[in-house]
């Protein structure tokens, strides 16, 4: 798994100078609201934070790569996890050329850091240590004449993989992001 998640990184550093009109690099932080699917579960807010590499394809397509710190769970159990989405949407712009909306999809793998659970009904022991999830999300932002791009960023992760050994139990939730990024490269 890691093996496939490093040569994914590698073809989207490789490639982005070879195709791409607009290369960025950048920070994201917000929170995060999330719960749990096929049990009866309650909401938990919770934050993230991270960075994302990509590139514009086309004028109309962006592709890229993240890697975050995310807390997801319910009242009764707190996960933390290293996400690693690759997501790719389209662009259209709006408000005279200087608004940019996009909407996108992708995979999302995300890696268990910690765990702490305040009721019996969840073990930490039997959360699974990865987990899969299918992102899709809208991102309206401006970049400015200086080549940065500053965007909110509206993402709901529909949970692929079940979070507890022995269940059907899935994660699902939401992401509210205040993107700021770089223009880099041409």
């Amino acid at each position: 798994m890691r093996t496939i998640l490093a040569a994914a990184f590698g073809l989207v550093i490789c490639a982005a100078p070879a195709v791409a009109q607009r290369q960025f690099v950048g920070l994201t932080g917000g929170a995060t609201l999330s719960d749990f699917g096929n049990i009866a579960s309650s909401s938990r807010w919770g934050g993230t934070a991270g960075v994302t590499l990509g590139y514009r394809t086309f004028n109309w397509s962006v592709v890229n790569l993240e890697g975050s710190w995310v807390q997801r769970g319910d009242e009764n159990i707190r996960l933390d996890y290293i996400d690693v989405p690759l997501l790719v949407g389209g662009v259209a712009r709006t408000g005279g050329g200087d608004i940019r909306t996009r909407f996108y999809g992708g995979i999302d793998v995300a890696f268990k850091i910690s765990c702490n659970a305040t009721t019996d009904r969840f073990s930490c022991d039997n959360v699974r240590g990865t987990q899969w999830f299918l992102p899709f999300g809208l991102m309206v932002g401006r970049w400015t004449r200086g080549g940065t791009f500053v965007a909110v960023d509206v993402r709901y992760l529909l949970g692929l993989s079940d979070v507890f050994e022995l269940s059907t139990v899935y994660s699902r939730g939401w992401q509210f992001k205040l993107q700021v990024g770089r223009s880099v490269g041409r």
